[in-house]
């Protein structure tokens, strides 16, 4: 449910900040003030929070996910989420061309990742909450298609 949260959150946070900033059209600069937050939130602090899973709690996420405990490979899925983390925690300091790559580039991972889990499910009836339930819809489909919707339309904008 972490993904919903900080998915709330970054709506919460991006609506306060666009009345306190007053913008004289809300609706056309609310947008990019959402994808700022959705970035930050949903890429940045879910990679670094994903790292963490996968690198100091590497045995328990294994078994929410169904594979086996003691792989290596946990550390890859760290580093991968750790770059995603670092670039989605600075992209919204960056200029949009940034945010663009910083959205595709998780979209493919995160999109790749759920394909993953949906042969997983399919090919081996892996039910395990973190393979094939709300965590893994929510963030591996849901929120990037929410970011790659918003990406296109804020590119428009430019």
């Amino acid at each position: 449910m972490l993904p919903l949260y900080l998915l709330i959150t970054s709506v919460v946070l991006s609506s306060l900040h666009a009345f306190v900033a007053k913008r004289a059209d809300p609706t056309k600069n609310f947008t990019p003030i959402l994808l700022a937050y959705l970035i930050f939130f949903n890429i940045g602090i879910m990679g670094l929070l994903g790292f963490y899973g996968h690198a100091f709690m590497a045995d328990e996420i294994a078994r929410l996910i169904g594979w086996p405990t003691g792989s290596p490979f946990q550390s890859e899925i760290a580093a991968a989420n750790l770059s995603y983390g670092v670039i989605g925690v600075i992209a919204p300091f960056m200029k949009r061309p940034f945010w663009y790559a910083t959205i595709i580039g998780n979209a493919v991972f995160l999109i790749g990742a759920l394909v993953v889990h949906i042969h997983q499910y399919f090919a081996f009836g892996n039910i395990d909450p973190y393979n094939i339930g709300v965590f893994v819809w929510v963030d591996d489909l849901i929120v990037p298609l929410i970011l790659l919707f918003l990406g296109m339309k804020v590119s428009r904008q430019d």
